[in-house]
């Protein structure tokens, strides 16, 4: 690889990190509002959230295409220093462990998240003294599942 293709990779790298770190910085603050109860806040930012995941989808689609571009093709990032001028590699490893760490955020925002939601349904379902055994408000094709996890056919806060 040639110390151009390198700065294109790199320089893309660099946007990619951008875009995954701001979303993990948005998921931090989803999260907050979560605890908050702010279902305003959740609400208005689902179209926020979208935005974001389509960017990460077309990103991800460049990616692949300069990939392919720069004969790069179906390599992970974990494979490319030794195709890299050695002069570049330690630009490489930042941008690496940059995108490792965004979405080792981005996981474990998610998951705690989930548990928070989790948690704040069981107990609402305590108070109002309804079964709820935690699978989830989505069927398994991603469907909003009319039969919910509160074993009556019912939910929780209504048709949302």
């Amino acid at each position: 690889m040639d110390n151009r293709t390198a700065d294109t990779v790199i320089s893309f790298l660099d946007q990619f990190n951008t875009h995954f770190e701001s979303l993990a910085d948005f998921l931090a603050v989803k999260q907050n509002r979560i605890l908050l109860d702010d279902l305003v806040w959740l609400e208005e930012a689902l179209a926020k959230e979208q935005s974001y995941i389509m960017k990460g989808d077309s990103l991800e689609a460049k990616r692949l295409a300069l990939f392919e571009q720069c004969g790069i093709g179906g390599k992970r990032l974990s494979e490319l220093p030794e195709l890299f001028p050695e002069e570049y590699r330690g630009a490489l490893k930042l941008q690496s462990d940059r995108l490792n760490d965004a979405i080792a955020r981005i996981k474990r925002l998610n998951e705690v998240s989930s548990d928070i939601v989790q948690r704040k349904m069981q107990a609402q379902a305590k108070l109002l003294g309804v079964d709820f055994t935690g699978t989830g408000a989505y069927s398994g094709d991603a469907k909003i599942s009319k039969k919910n996890s509160l074993g009556d056919g019912g939910d929780i806060i209504g048709s949302v």
